[in-house]
């Protein structure tokens, strides 16, 4: 015994899901989409193409939406 005061550890509680995580994890999915989608079509319509940068950016936001869900819930 050093005379110092033990030092209390902190245990995580294991988080308990809520109905609002699953509404913010499919508006992050669906903003990210849309999003990207809208970018795409912009970029079709700016260099005259019919739809070559849609499918492309609804493929990246999917993506990188998911990549943020993966992180946003490892946090938690």
């Amino acid at each position: 015994m050093s005379g110092e005061p033990a030092r209390k550890t902190k245990t995580r509680e294991p988080s308990v899901p809520r109905q609002s995580d699953g509404w913010a994890l499919f508006s992050t999915l669906l903003s990210g989409v849309l999003v990207w989608s809208a970018i795409g079509w912009g970029v079709d319509r700016l260099l005259g193409f019919q739809a070559l940068f849609l499918p492309i950016g609804a493929v990246l936001g999917m993506v990188g939406a998911i990549y943020l869900i993966v992180v946003k819930t490892r946090q938690s």
